[in-house]
């Protein structure tokens, strides 16, 4: 499941780069060479271009909200890894190193 988020996530923001650099500018740096896309192309392909980029927008943001709720943990299994790492540092005896006793001649230099 989340493969497949990954890949429509990825086609969408790959399709609404395309379908934004295909948009007629509304004007600035680029206004020079639009002139041309104006004769060439059809009058009703700007709010074609126009809605599907909303569109594309709305699905890139539903594919992360799915994405966001289906990769999450759920909270039954992180409250009960949390309870067994509480009751295993409480009930766990603490051990101690045992003091290793030095031989007697030791002691004598």
């Amino acid at each position: 499941m989340i493969i497949t988020l990954s890949i429509l996530l990825i086609l969408c923001a790959v399709l609404l780069v395309i379908v934004v650099l295909a948009q007629n500018s509304k004007g600035g740096v680029a206004d020079g060479f639009s002139s041309s896309t104006q004769v060439i192309g059809a009058k009703r392909t700007g709010d074609f271009l126009s809605n599907l980029s909303i569109g594309l927008a709305i699905a890139i943001l539903l594919i992360c909200l799915t994405f966001n709720y289906v990769a999450k943990p759920t909270s039954d299994v992180s409250d009960e890894e949390d309870t067994q790492i509480e009751n295993a540092e409480e009930g766990a005896p603490k051990e101690e190193a045992p003091a290793e006793k030095m031989p007697e001649d030791s002691l004598n230099n």
